[in-house]
């Protein structure tokens, strides 16, 4: 088996273990960063949520998520957020000065949430977007047009335009129109179709047939199609040929927009010599002779087998989606340290699948400690030089709360952290 060192090693693609490898080798560490997948991250609608609704009256959004998270480590220590708060603020921005240097900068709205225009026409609240979806004003605008290709699966814009009509957070008079843009050919998906617009001519063809739909003062929302690898010019240059306003809605997952972010934060990391091995999973550990920490990481990939040898681990091989928990009969198990594994037997889900309250198996995970070693029932550091981040930490409903996306940015940042100051 050939082996490898490096000063840290870093599980998983999704955006915690992303966030995690980047700030390590900013602070000069040698840095190895491993997945069995393309990551999480190609799975999201692309948004970052911090927090998303009022703790207190739950049915309304969050007016300002930083205070709500304040509030919420004061009552609930058992929070992933009682673990980073005092790194969100510096999170949020290395975050945004992050996707600012791969070239795919993401916006905040002062210090409340955005409320995106989703492709079911509900108004989605989250925290930090791209510039794609970052519409201002949205309530003041007095005509939408809904823009679909009638080639695109699984986009219906009269649906969006009457659920739009419904939702009661756009303006009273506000007129809601659709349009269908033709392009020919067959049934095309998210990805194929954003390839199409980044050819020559295309573009205009579009125009074409939107411009007579056009009034002064329309704002135009199309799907998240804009373009994969030159999406920002295909998008200034719809506005530009329109002369109107266009944004991307936030689409069901897997989104263009998602994949966006994996492929510009995955590229920038190279650039900054973190080495990145993806289809690689981890087949086995080794421990030092006491048990306390991690000397090495056995992976398996389309190269063979090697064993890495790695001053810290961060873990952020995510919870059941990602790989990182495996159920079995009665018990919940850690599939890589087989660490110990906080849940709740007898009590995983609720009657009704959109239950208010969440499902309780959206909330298991590892306990871990201020400096994110995971610990056992008692309090115990498990494995000395080993971090988790991520949505492999216990204690957050991330479906329900709205909060995925800033637990996996603030505890990847903290573990990155910590783990180049030698933890």
């Amino acid at each position: 088996m050939n082996s490898k060192k490096t000063d840290i090693m870093v599980i998983g693609l999704g955006l915690a273990g992303v966030v995690a490898a980047a700030r390590a080798a900013e602070l000069g560490k040698k840095v190895l960063l491993v997945g069995k997948g393309a990551g999480s991250l190609t799975l999201s609608s692309g948004g970052i949520d911090l927090w998303g609704y009022s703790l207190d009256k739950p049915e309304d959004s969050a007016i300002s998520p930083r205070l709500e998270i304040a509030r919420l480590v004061e009552r609930n220590q058992e929070h992933p957020y009682a673990r980073t708060f005092d790194v969100l603020e510096e999170s949020l921005a290395y975050f945004q000065a992050l996707t600012r240097s791969a070239g795919l900068p993401y916006l905040s709205n002062g210090r409340g949430n955005w409320l995106v225009p989703t492709a079911l026409g509900t108004l989605r609240p989250t925290y930090l977007v791209p510039e794609s979806m970052a519409v201002t004003g949205l309530q003041q605008v007095v005509r939408i047009l809904l823009v679909g290709f009638a080639e695109l699966k699984d986009f219906y814009p009269a649906v969006m335009a009457v659920n739009l009509q419904k939702c009661g957070c756009l303006s009273p008079g506000v007129q809601l129109d659709t349009c269908a843009v033709r392009l020919g050919g067959r049934e095309m998906n998210a990805v194929t179709l954003a390839g199409r617009l980044e050819q020559p001519g295309v573009l205009e063809e579009v125009v074409a047939q939107i411009r007579p739909h056009l009034t002064p003062g329309t704002l135009v929302l199309v799907p998240p199609v804009l373009g994969r690898a030159r999406h920002r010019q295909v998008r200034e240059s719809l506005a530009a040929l329109l002369g109107s306003p266009v944004y991307e809605v936030a689409g069901l997952p897997p989104a263009l927009p998602g994949m966006r972010l994996s492929e510009a934060l995955l590229t920038y990391l190279k650039r900054q010599g973190v080495t990145v091995l993806s289809g690689s999973m981890v087949c086995g550990v080794e421990l030092e002779s006491q048990g306390k920490r991690c000397r090495a990481v056995q992976l398996a990939g389309p190269g063979g087998r090697l064993s890495v040898l790695a001053e810290a681990c961060v873990l952020a091989s995510g919870s059941f989606l990602g790989g990182g928990l495996k159920a079995g009969p009665g018990q919940v198990e850690e599939t890589i340290f087989n660490l110990p594994v906080k849940f709740t037997p007898g009590d995983w889900a609720c009657e009704e699948f959109l239950d208010r309250h969440g499902h309780a198996f959206n909330s298991f995970g590892l306990r871990v400690n201020e400096k994110l070693q995971p610990v056992d029932e008692e309090g115990r550091v498990c494995l000395e030089n080993v971090l988790a981040a991520g949505a492999i930490l216990a204690g957050s409903n991330w479906p329900v709360e709205k909060c995925g996306g800033g637990v996996a940015l603030s505890s990847g940042y903290k573990a990155g952290q910590l783990a180049a100051g030698g933890v």
